[in-house]
């Protein structure tokens, strides 16, 4: 069975974001801000709506845009999700994790503006990482100790070749 990664996507169609608006994705708050502050979190409003999505995918991300004007310096990457390349009205993130796991990452929004997420969580991920890699190893007896004799190798400072 196929892992399939969840996903969800904020769409934001209308008026911007407005100051202290918030994107929660999991456990990491957004904080929109027309005045950008130095806060792990924080994102700048842009001067359209899509010029705010695109802020936002790249405070996802921790990279692309300009670190301290964009979003804050201190922005780290959400640890739950990775977002892709925004639309004019849209950002898409999808989990780290595969599988249905990622289907249980909360995704809040509140806003001034009409933004919004397509629902309270990430979904469509189906299957499970662990069940794919029991059935391999299940299919192929050798696969375990072929496995279990690399880590063996890797971790003898004898065996450096």
């Amino acid at each position: 069975m196929a892992v399939v990664y969840a996903f969800g996507t904020l769409t934001n169609a209308g008026a911007d974001f407005a100051n202290a608006d918030t994107v929660t994705i999991g456990g990491k708050v957004y904080t929109l801000q027309s005045a950008l502050t130095n806060v792990d979190g924080n994102i700048k409003i842009g001067a359209s709506a899509a010029a705010t999505l695109t802020n936002i995918f790249n405070a996802i991300n921790a990279v692309g845009g300009v670190p301290g004007t964009d979003y804050a310096l201190a922005m780290t990457a959400n640890p739950e999700v990775v977002a892709q390349n925004p639309t004019a009205t849209t950002v898409k993130v999808t989990s780290k994790t595969p599988g249905t796991v990622g289907n249980f990452i909360a995704t809040v929004k509140t806003s001034a503006g009409g933004a919004a997420w397509g629902g309270a969580v990430l979904a469509s991920g189906t299957g499970s990482l662990y069940a794919d890699i029991k059935a391999s190893i299940a299919a192929t007896p050798n696969m375990a100790a072929n496995i279990w004799q690399q880590i063996i190798d890797w971790s003898d400072p004898t065996n450096i070749t």
